[in-house]
């Protein structure tokens, strides 16, 4: 099988003179793609739109300068997540921080490297013309990943237009398609979102901006200890729903701007707020009414699309906050719902 077939000119009498570049059905399984390739398996697809987004001072920007560093360095893995480079480079847009604020804080992300070990990573500071801008970068050097730190302040329409942010963004998948890159744009929460479980519904604007995205990730500072992120896929096409239910849990290094993976994962329903717990609380009580009725974890994992790991850590948390529900109780909140 042919991994380079090219889509074909569709010409003829009925169609004019212009001819329409198509691939037939064949052609597609006859591609030698097996999977959708990733850049940083499992997370992020090798081409097209994602987005991180998250509240202030979070640490989003410095997370993804990690990884422009990561990447243009010829890293082999990202917060233990194996990257899969072509080119090792990246393009970093940066409308928040400029030249001086950055090289603050690449320097003490970078204390192992040299200067001429960065070369492979372009900073723009200058979001005007950004498409023609980007085209001319990536056609002179190409790049695994364009990060555009941050979509508010690239985007010049109505923030909650549907349309109007789709087609904005339309521009930038042609972009991702005609260079096979990552296009990886960094994003604000609303306010008071991180009370809320990690949800794509908590990005800032229009639901036309995370619908254009392949995948959304949201980090999060936990409630009780501020070097402690929380890094949480809440959408992703072809990303199995089990990884889509637990945060990443980051250790973050004040010193030198750097995070870890703790290898630890939290269930998204534990970073709320302490007392809006509403949503465990169901899915708690739905759990143990399926034991009761003789289901073991297994099989209610599948049921929820979770880990057996996750539906574990939900009953134990259900339990230390004293939700030991009667199946009396269950039954007549069912009658109460129906």
């Amino acid at each position: 099988m042919d991994n380079n077939i090219e889509a074909q000119p569709l010409g003829g009498n009925n169609i004019g003179e212009n001819e329409i570049n198509v691939m037939t059905g064949e052609q597609l399984l006859n591609m030698n793609l097996e999977d959708v390739p990733f850049l940083i398996d499992p997370i992020f697809h090798k081409a097209g739109l994602v987005c991180l987004g998250g509240s202030s001072d979070t640490g989003k920007s410095t997370l993804l300068r990690q990884l422009a560093i990561a990447i243009s360095t010829g890293k082999e893995e990202f917060l233990g997540f194996k990257l899969n480079t072509t080119h090792k480079s990246t393009i970093f847009v940066s409308t928040e921080d400029l030249a001086r604020e950055t090289r603050s804080s690449l320097k003490k992300q970078t204390e192992n490297f040299k200067p001429e070990d960065l070369k492979d990573i372009v900073f723009l500071f200058e979001s005007e013309n950004l498409i023609s801008k980007l085209t001319k970068l990536l056609e002179k050097k190409p790049a695994d990943a364009v990060i555009i730190d941050c979509f508010s302040d690239v985007f010049n329409g109505e923030i909650r237009d549907v349309q109007s942010v789709r087609r904005f963004l339309q521009r930038f998948q042609n972009l991702a398609l005609k260079f096979d890159c990552l296009l990886l744009f960094l994003h604000h929460t609303g306010k008071r979102t991180e009370e809320l479980i990690p949800s794509k519904n908590n990005l800032l604007g229009s639901q036309g901006l995370e619908a254009k995205m392949r995948m959304v990730m949201e980090l999060r500072t936990d409630q009780n200890d501020p070097l402690k992120k929380h890094l949480c896929i809440v959408k992703g096409n072809y990303i199995p729903s089990s990884l889509k239910q637990e945060s990443y849990v980051l250790h973050f290094e004040e010193d030198q701007l750097l995070f870890t993976n703790t290898g630890e994962h939290v269930p998204f329903e534990f970073l709320v707020k302490k007392g809006d717990e509403s949503e465990l609380r169901e899915k708690y009580k739905k759990i143990i009414k399926m034991k009761d009725e003789g289901e073991t974890y297994a099989v209610i994992a599948k049921k929820f699309g979770v880990t057996k790991s996750t539906i574990c850590k939900w009953v134990i948390k259900g339990n230390e906050n004293g939700w030991n529900i009667p199946i009396g109780d269950i039954l007549d909140s069912d009658q109460e719902e129906e």
